[in-house]
């Protein structure tokens, strides 16, 4: 069973590094990744992707954390590995150490996460969203 499911995380990932096709750049495209999760799969695809959009792509990347997916930048919380042998914070830090923009649901923080404001990863930043989502070229994506 477990084979299974790792099986069905890499061949998902490979489809989605196929599609990066998709995002054929004209230089004003940007990506928002609306991140509710903080399994450890769904959030290594959504993290690792945006990185790959964001470094192979040269297309500016929104990862929106909100509902459960805050946990991934709560420093309290103890740090699993993913099959790459990352933690999801270690891959968060790459993300945003590449020029990626990580935003914080604030009341999602507070409400789901119980996240102090000196808790979170550095380098995140408090914020709704809206703005970034409802850019013009903006494509969504959510995990």
């Amino acid at each position: 069973m477990m084979t299974i499911k790792k099986l069905t995380t890499v061949l998902a990932f490979l489809c989605l590094i196929a599609s990066t096709s998709l995002f054929a750049s004209d230089g004003d495209e940007k990506l928002f990744v609306n991140l509710t999760s903080d399994e450890m799969n769904r959030a290594t695809m959504a993290i690792a992707y945006s990185t790959m959009v964001l470094t192979q792509e040269d297309i500016p990347v929104t990862i929106f954390l909100s509902v459960e997916g805050v946990r991934i930048v709560d420093m309290t919380l103890p740090k699993h590995r993913n099959a790459y042998g990352k933690s999801l914070n270690e891959m968060m830090s790459e993300f945003m150490d590449a020029g990626g923009r990580v935003l914080l649901c604030g009341m999602c923080a507070r409400n789901v996460g119980g996240i102090d404001e000196d808790d979170v990863l550095k380098g995140v930043q408090y914020g709704d969203g809206m703005s970034a989502l409802f850019e013009d070229d903006t494509t969504v994506l959510t995990y």
